[in-house]
């Protein structure tokens, strides 16, 4: 397929240098331009470009950004063609995007987030951390192989996010319609626990929308007690840490 990638961040480098050596034709863009992208984020085959070309001619846009700039990439989307699939892969962090009121009020983040944009969209790859999603992908068939929870409203997207998903090296696990996302959202057991496909669908029916908030708000407070602001822990730490408090 044709990609494009806004967003080289953690979680974007690995969708950049993952995608393309699965053999899509990956395009990534940031907000800096395209010479300040890495040459290790394009070793596998990605092309630099920017935003306006990341999202032309492409089967599919995928979103690693901040939450808070999705309302600024809107103007950008608004000129995708509507067969092309939106994937969003972020979460809100209350601390850090100053609070949405709506989504305070109980709205799911993807709901939110597809608003924002005007359109449809799927959520994916938003609950897994930076850590594992670089080195604890797995070959198909793996007994062991992590399992990322995928939303979306539509047959279509779903299919191909979980495609994408599975060719970034993890079981893609249909999590149904949009407004059933926040059960993949932080402090809910599906976030950052790195479950298998087994395990991941009970983990999902599990999730308590009044205390999930809670738990995500306490696991970030932990993690910055103990790093600092701005340091992303180990990939067992994390888990072990999140485990923790949402299982």
């Amino acid at each position: 397929m044709k990609i494009g990638i806004l967003g080289t961040g953690n979680i974007g480098k690995t969708l950049t240098r993952r995608l393309s050596a699965a053999g899509h034709e990956v395009k990534v863009a940031n907000s800096r331009g395209p010479e300040t992208i890495e040459a290790d984020v394009l070793a596998s085959g990605g092309r630099a470009v920017t935003a306006p070309e990341a999202v032309a001619d492409v089967d599919a846009v995928i979103l690693s950004i901040p939450f808070t700039r999705i309302p600024q990439v809107a103007p950008l989307i608004t000129k995708v063609p509507t067969d092309t699939a939106v994937i969003d892969t972020s979460n809100y962090i209350p601390h850090r995007d100053n609070g949405i009121a709506a989504i305070e009020a109980g709205q799911a983040e993807s709901v939110w987030a597809a608003k924002q944009l005007g359109r449809p969209i799927a959520k994916a790859w938003n609950s897994i951390g930076a850590e594992s999603f670089a080195h604890r992908n797995k070959p198909a068939g793996s007994a062991d192989r992590i399992a990322l929870p995928v939303a979306a409203d539509s047959r279509r997207e779903c299919d191909l996010a979980m495609a994408l998903v599975e060719d970034t090296g993890f079981d893609a696990f249909d999590a149904g319609p949009l407004a059933q996302s926040w059960r993949q959202q932080p402090g809910t057991p599906a976030y950052c626990t790195d479950l298998t496909r087994q395990q991941l669908p009970d983990a999902l029916a599990a999730a308590d929308a009044a205390r999930s908030p809670k738990r995500r708000d306490l696991g970030f407070a932990v993690v910055q007690e103990r790093f600092g602001a701005g340091v992303q822990p180990d990939a067992e730490y994390l888990v072990r840490l999140n485990r923790a408090i949402c299982m």
